[in-house]
């Protein structure tokens, strides 16, 4: 009931101002209330709307941080993106440059990715991620887009390790780019590579060009770039000339490499079943042996002397 008549005051109330148009004791009553209150209202957003800004305030610094932290993300997200794509173009490059060596020197090769270091810390060596399966074999030699890389020592049916040109234990037949002196380098570590013509006297200046030299059953092909001459020093006791040689491969940063699978230069082979080449000798005065000319000059005397003592005197007695 109670709530009934509530109801039915509240649709008389409404009626009642609606009728008033603005001048009815409810509009009196409203302007009063307000009056009284309106001080006490501003007062209250005095005091209550630092309150509000100060929550605002600590609402918009989480919102600004959660912002900042988001871009944060982004940026670290799109550097990564970036040192991906830079590797994919320095892993397209690295590439490019070993099908353009291939093409350009026409020999056969399988290229190879560097997928770990050498077992121990006393050798140079890389393993690649290619085998016997693939065609290796012991010693065949390995390039990438700068140079001589070194040569295969062990092969597994997928993958093999090579020792690096720079190690103590690597030495390969080598010649000047320029004059065709010669010689062979040995790797030294950490130092420039050391190349030793065999001829001491041999011309060779600082930022000459140093490349493999072929011969007979040798395993690397002639004309692969080794590196650059450093330092020429003086002809040592032994008559040998020590040239220090700076590698074009950086060993540092090696990811691809090729290998070369193309048969070593063979051996000539044997003069067989060949006729002796007829002598024909050169035009010019006969040569008399020594001891035939003395024996027939020796018969001659024999004679004079053998005729001077048988010579008849004409008309006298003996």
């Amino acid at each position: 009931m109670l709530l009934v008549a509530l109801v039915l005051l509240s649709l008389v109330l409404v009626t009642i101002d609606f009728r008033s148009e603005g001048d009815g004791p409810l509009d009196r009553l409203r302007g009063g209330i307000t009056t009284v209150f309106r001080p006490v209202q501003d007062g209250l957003l005095t005091v209550v709307r630092p309150i509000g800004d100060a929550f605002g305030g600590v609402r918009d610094v989480f919102r600004t941080r959660a912002e900042n932290q988001r871009l944060r993300d982004e940026v670290a997200a799109l550097r990564g993106r970036q040192r991906s794509v830079i590797d994919i173009q320095r892993e397209n490059a690295e590439l490019r440059e070993l099908l353009d060596l291939r093409d350009d020197t026409g020999v056969d090769a399988v290229a190879a990715r560097v997928v770990a270091l050498g077992p121990t810390g006393f050798e140079w060596t890389v393993v690649i991620d290619v085998g016997s399966a693939d065609g290796l074999r012991r010693d065949m030699p390995v390039v990438n887009g700068d140079g001589l890389v070194g040569r295969v020592i062990q092969v597994e049916p997928n993958a093999a390790r090579v020792l690096l040109a720079i190690d103590p234990n690597f030495g390969a037949p080598a010649r000047h780019a320029a004059n065709g002196e010669t010689g062979t380098v040995v790797g030294r570590g950490g130092d420039p590579m050391l190349f030793q013509p065999f001829d001491p006297e041999a011309e060779i200046e600082v930022g000459d060009e140093i490349v493999t030299s072929a011969y007979q059953s040798g395993a690397f092909p002639g004309g692969i770039p080794i590196g650059s001459v450093a330092t020429v020093g003086d002809v040592s006791a032994g008559l040998v000339l020590d040239v220090q040689v700076q590698p074009f491969v950086d060993f540092t940063r090696i990811h691809h490499v090729l290998v070369v699978t193309s048969e070593p230069v063979a051996e000539l082979a044997p003069f067989e079943d060949a006729p002796d080449p007829e002598f024909i000798p050169p035009p010019g005065p006969a040569i008399v042996d020594q001891d035939e000319e003395a024996a027939g000059d020796e018969a001659a005397d024999g004679e004079a002397a053998d005729g001077g003592a048988a010579e008849p005197d004409d008309g006298g007695e003996p």
